[in-house]
């Protein structure tokens, strides 16, 4: 039976109530039935102290590159990662999103159908990675805009692909350990990856310039493959799951349904933000570019907290809809929502108030006016409600709405900076972001209410049918 009946619902009240500590405040104060918030509070934790270490080492290794690059140097190394992150995306195939979906899906009722997707997630990933570094290096020059330090710049440019190769084989990996919950293992794999990649950009950067910290990005990444390769070996071995290539085409609708679709919209989306870039760099200069990508440093700060969530409730929600519990799930969805909304507000918040000191952090001449620090934090609360609501897209049947959102998003955002960034400048690029992710929170909002309003009427259908057959 589903634990979808009015006994169990009520139940639920005085189990919460009996429930101690942090868990028992979180069911309280969001609604989260209590064996949800335990796992939720478990993963967070794991997750949030692996990333505050990582991350941290992260926004540290872009200050010491800035400080050791200087600010027009630093400019193209930001034009080098953005490119790397559009082919990266796209040569990810939606990979990680597809094993985190069928992993966290099947790993307890059919845990040899999610090996049959683990072995056609790795062979995927492995051609794509050789096919799209390559792609990447015989493309360098192409991939350059303007004329200064351009040699330097393509050099840069082709030893990106080694990043990209083991990122992309990389990206199953992370999305099958998020699917089993594996926590534990991804926060120590943050920590010594954002340790590893500090030392070696700050050696890199000081002594061998932008060739030097692009390859210790490289060098990083094929750490990350490594360590996270060893975990999935052992988690898999602990949970029965044996990784096998034989029946894996029975299973390429998998394929169809979300790694085509996630891959589109990520391409859509990436090369969009490239583009970005790219035309404030051949607007405004690299240096003004450098400026931007100092700033969306507090971006990514105000999105940490509810991404650390985001990783466990999405492996955690799609468990629960496949165990039948409709009703937690839909509880355990707008907690989530309420949640991570009131972080990034409170994160925006205390960022907003020190912007200005969080870019001096890169050098003297790194300094933002207090539109763009608004106008991105702004992006970045919406950013983080959009990425909430769009868990009710991904527990569908497929993701194709996804290409939708993402498209409507890739116009708005395009379409503003069209308008705006010859009288703006930077503050444009960041308008544009705000405006892009207004138009993404309204549909995916719409969306996560129709999904929402289908999983009612399941409920209730569920109900009368226990009701009449007791």
């Amino acid at each position: 039976m589903l634990n979808d009946t009015t006994m169990l619902r009520a139940a639920a009240i005085p189990a919460a109530a009996s429930a101690r500590g942090l868990g028992r405040f979180v069911t309280v104060r969001t609604g989260i039935p209590h064996p949800a918030s335990e796992r939720l509070l478990r993963g967070v934790g794991w997750n949030t102290a692996g990333c505050i270490i990582g991350q941290s080492a992260s926004f540290a290794g872009s200050v010491v590159a800035a400080r050791c690059l200087g600010k027009e140097v630093f400019g193209q190394f930001a034009l080098v990662q953005t490119t790397v992150a559009a082919f990266s995306t796209l040569a990810s195939l939606g990979l990680g999103t597809t094993a985190l979906k069928f992993v966290s899906e099947y790993r307890t009722h059919n845990p040899q159908k999610a090996g049959i997707i683990l072995g056609l997630s790795s062979l995927v990933a492995l051609v794509a990675a050789a096919l799209f570094s390559s792609a990447l290096a015989l493309c360098a020059p192409r991939l350059v805009v303007g004329s200064a330090g351009a040699p330097v710049l393509v050099a840069a440019m082709r030893l990106s692909a080694l990043y990209m190769f083991f990122i992309t084989v990389n990206g199953y990996q992370m999305g099958a350990l998020s699917g089993l919950e594996a926590f534990r293992k991804i926060a120590s794999i943050n920590v010594a990856y954002g340790l590893a990649t500090l030392v070696s950009t700050w050696a890199a950067s000081r002594w061998f310039g932008l060739r030097g910290a692009t390859l210790a990005q490289g060098l990083s990444a094929a750490l990350l493959w490594l360590l996270y390769h060893y975990a999935l070996k052992a988690e898999c071995r602990r949970r029965n799951i044996v990784v096998t290539y034989h029946g894996v085409w029975n299973e390429r609708s998998a394929l169809y349904r979300f790694s085509v679709p996630t891959t589109t919209a990520w391409m859509i989306s990436s090369l969009a933000v490239w583009w970005s870039n790219a035309a404030l760099a051949k607007s405004s200069g690299y240096a003004v570019l450098a400026v931007f990508s100092a700033a969306n440093n507090m971006r990514l700060m105000v999105l940490f907290m509810p991404l650390v969530i985001g990783r466990v409730t999405t492996p955690l929600l799609n468990n629960m809809l496949a165990a039948g519990d409709l009703w937690g799930y839909r509880k355990t969805f707008c907690g989530s929502v309420a949640f991570n909304g009131s972080t990034g507000i409170l994160a925006a918040t205390v960022l907003a108030l020190a912007g200005r000191y969080v870019l001096h952090l890169f050098g003297r001449a790194f300094a933002g006016s207090s539109a763009l620090i608004l106008f991105l934090l702004s992006a970045a609360v919406l950013e983080v409600i959009a990425s909430s609501l769009y868990q009710a897209v991904f527990a569908g049947s497929s993701l194709w709405r996804q290409v939708v959102i993402n498209g409507v998003w890739t116009v708005v955002l395009v379409a503003t900076l069209q308008l705006t960034l010859s009288r703006y400048g930077v503050s444009a690029l960041a308008l544009s972001y705000l405006v892009a992710w207004s138009s993404s929170v309204i549909l995916y909002g719409a969306e996560a209410w129709r999904r929402l309003k289908q999983l009612e009427v399941r409920r209730s259908q569920t109900l009368e049918r226990t009701l009449c057959n007791p």
